[in-house]
């Protein structure tokens, strides 16, 4: 009877253990499975290259490309645009004109300087004007003591005496002769003595002025009975640009004293290389730029040409007449004249200063809602104030000039992550 129920229950043992052995294979064999599964995935991501090309919305840069950021705009403060001076201007349709470069000199004007000096010898008494002095026409310079005006007036003075005798016996005479005392001969004679001292004085009045002493001063030598000095006078307005005398020392008539300038009106003095005469001529525009102040323009027009060529240097001397707004101009300032011998098509164009050229690439920096952005440029013709852009900006863009290389430096810090213009970076 035990043996009958052992079998049966030994049979049951073995078919469950059975069923449980074949669960935990089959679950070992799934999990085999995945792990292959999962390993293959894995190599086959590490196969496939870094460099892979993959989409990104169109006007999107890859922001995981060899990591390099993307370039995107950025503002300045207040602050910052006043500290490095900023200014923009409107790109726009300009013509480029023809130019021919020379090198220059600023000149005096020849019909807007005087030289003075004295027209007599004599010892400077006076001085009245120093070196750099604005004057203006008629205003008194110096004056000086000279024996030859000296005896000029005192010669006057005696002539007058001697006219007051003769006006006498002349009103002695008339009577004589209306009383039928004296002859008409002797009212002839005192009549032709008195002429002759009015002849004499009127003569010496003349000598006096051809001297260069004024008619109010000859007046007032003849009214007052005195003697006066010898002044001299500035002849034009302007500024003493030399003045070589001290007091006390003699001067003679070929000696000059003050040389005054107007500069109001100058003359820059260029050179042109015989190939260009056949396209200069007078009345041309001429741009003057000084290194003493490289933000401002000068325009002139050539107003003359020397009559040869210099056998040496194989050029053509010519004088363009600028006006010299605000005293700037000077004497001896080296410039640099571009003359415009020809206009052109009107095409896009910036101010040649706005551009930045570095590693042979040209760009810009554009100012956009108060956001700067860079603007690679492809550039064409150009003279010398603007350049064509051919490729890279729009009418209307604002371009920085003034400031565009501490922006450049701005934007070159932040794609490093850096601080720049008493910013901070992110």
């Amino acid at each position: 009877m035990a043996k009958k129920i052992f079998f049966p229950i030994v049979f049951i043992l073995l078919l469950l253990l059975s069923f449980w052995l074949g669960k935990v294979t089959g679950q070992r064999g799934k999990n085999t499975e995945s792990g292959s599964h999962t390993e293959a995935s894995s190599v086959a991501a590490k196969s496939v290259p870094e460099t892979a090309s993959h989409e990104h919305p169109e006007g999107k840069a890859d922001e995981h490309s060899e990591g390099k950021e993307p370039v995107k705009g950025f503002k300045l403060t207040t602050d910052e645009r006043q500290n490095i001076g900023l200014k923009t201007v409107v790109a726009d349709l300009r013509p480029i004109e023809s130019v021919v470069r020379l090198a220059g000199i600023v000149k005096s004007h020849p019909d807007k300087e005087a030289q003075v000096s004295s027209r007599v010898s004599g010892k400077i008494v006076g001085l009245f004007a120093k070196t750099g002095d604005p004057v203006q026409k008629g205003q008194r310079l110096a004056e000086i003591q000279s024996a030859e005006i000296q005896k000029l007036q005192v010669d006057l003075l005696q002539a007058e005496n001697r006219l007051v005798l003769h006006k006498a016996e002349l009103d002695r005479v008339q009577r004589l002769v209306e009383s039928k005392i004296a002859a008409q001969k002797e009212l002839i004679a005192a009549q032709n003595q008195h002429q002759a001292g009015l002849n004499e004085i009127e003569g010496l009045e003349k000598q006096l002025v051809l001297l260069g002493l004024p008619e109010s001063a000859v007046k007032k030598t003849r009214a007052e009975k005195t003697i006066a000095n010898f002044s001299i006078f500035a002849p034009i307005s302007g500024a003493v640009a030399e003045r070589s005398v001290v007091l006390g020392e003699a001067v003679e008539p070929n000696k000059v004293i003050f040389k005054i300038l107007d500069p109001s009106i100058l003359f820059v003095e260029g050179n042109a290389f015989e190939e260009a005469l056949p396209q200069l001529k007078i009345g041309q525009t001429v741009r003057i730029r000084l290194a003493s102040y490289p933000q401002e323009l000068f325009t002139g027009k050539i107003a003359r040409f020397s009559p040869a060529i210099s056998p040496e240097k194989r050029t053509l001397q010519l004088w363009a007449e600028v006006s010299n707004r605000g005293g700037k101009l000077r004497p001896n300032l080296a410039a640099e004249m571009d003359v415009v011998v020809g206009g052109g098509q009107e095409v896009l164009a910036v101010p040649s200063e706005a551009v930045i050229t570095t590693e042979g690439e040209s760009f810009v920096f554009v100012e956009d809602k108060g956001s700067f952005r860079r603007a690679d440029l492809v550039l064409g013709a150009r003279d010398d104030r603007f350049v064509e852009v051919k490729k890279g900006l729009l009418p209307g863009d604002r371009v920085v000039t003034d400031g565009k290389q501490q922006i450049y430096t701005k934007s070159l810090m932040a794609r490093q992550g850096g601080a720049a213009l008493g910013g901070h970076g992110h």
